[in-house]
């Protein structure tokens, strides 16, 4: 499954430190996402299709977006731009996929 993080958008988490928040606050994320990809495989299940990481996008975004420790971090560095949601959300997806969908 392909995920749609560019080296250019990782370049960019890496450089305001998401990557390193991302790695020390794992589990939690782990936790999240598994719980997204749970609740859209329950939808997807009655089409026979698999799950894509587009699904799970859909649900696990919204979720970053009002998780008060990850505002915290955004809002400490002055990252106001809403694409940090949906980059990070890629971040977690792409290492988490082969996990996730084991």
């Amino acid at each position: 499954m392909i995920v749609s993080l560019t080296v250019e958008e990782y370049q960019s988490l890496v450089n305001v430190g998401l990557v390193k928040f991302y790695e020390t606050n794992k589990a939690m994320f782990r936790a999240m996402a598994q719980s997204a990809f749970n609740h859209t495989e329950s939808m997807v299940a009655v089409t026979g299709l698999p799950v894509r990481v587009d699904d799970v996008i859909m649900i696990l975004e919204p979720a970053l977006r009002i998780l008060p420790v990850l505002l915290t971090y955004l809002s400490g560095r002055k990252l106001t731009q809403k694409y940090w949601f949906s980059r990070f959300g890629d971040l977690i997806l792409d290492d988490l996929w082969k996990e996730l969908t084991a």
